[in-house]
């Protein structure tokens, strides 16, 4: 999954890189003489923004990224500092859209007695492989049966959170341009002395491969 986020960013990046150029070019066409370009008057800057707008809409019709999203309540970050009750994430950018307004970089998640705070741990290879026995239980009786994840979630407090971690947050109105964001969840894994979350994620963010599951024979 991350694999196929990159390649539509990296496409994106291409793509928005090809655009804008073609939208500055068309924009420096609209001035007609280089005292315009130099002492202003409006004219190139007019035509300068004009172009910028005719490329982000000729990739938003080219299908190349998803739309932009209007309604966001979930995004996710890396935490910069905590305190008492709140704490600051660089966020990541709430849209694959280059071109898009990504919102403040820097936002303050604030938590309150009803923030729902969870954090997911590891399974140990016992207890993952007696999930998948249950798994595998249920399909063969031809019960309804879902895969379990490698992990379990537990209840956390605002002290669990620290700086470097990558947590999630959830909130109850469109958070894409807040600065400041009551948090009704927050979610994150837990990291290892090593740097490395315990569900097999480092603490980056960037996946690796779980422990294998022992078999028994």
């Amino acid at each position: 999954m991350n694999g196929i986020k990159t390649m539509w960013i990296a496409v994106a990046a291409v793509a928005a890189v090809a655009l804008l150029i073609v939208g500055y070019a068309w924009g420096a066409s609209r001035s007609s003489n280089a005292s315009i370009l130099s002492l202003g008057g409006g004219s190139y800057a007019t035509g300068y923004a004009a172009g910028i707008a005719d490329a982000k809409k000729k990739l938003k019709e080219s299908g190349i990224v998803p739309s932009s999203p209007e309604q966001v309540t979930t995004l996710s970050g890396t935490v910069k500092s905590v305190d008492a009750d709140r704490f600051v994430i660089k966020a990541n950018p709430v849209s694959m859209n280059p071109l898009d307004a990504q919102g403040p970089t820097d936002r303050t998640i604030v938590v309150g007695s009803q923030t729902k705070i969870t954090i997911r741990v590891a399974m140990t290879p016992e207890e993952l492989n007696a999930a998948m026995k249950a798994f595998q239980a249920n399909i063969n009786s031809k019960k309804l049966a879902i895969p379990p994840a490698p992990f379990t979630e537990k209840t956390a407090s605002i002290s669990d959170i620290k700086i470097g971690m990558v947590v999630t947050v959830t909130a109850a109105d469109n958070i894409k341009d807040a600065a400041t964001i009551n948090a009704t969840a927050v979610s994150f894994d837990a990291v290892a002395k090593e740097g490395f979350a315990q569900t097999g994620i480092p603490a980056t963010g960037a996946p690796v491969l779980p422990p294998p599951v022992p078999q028994n024979k």
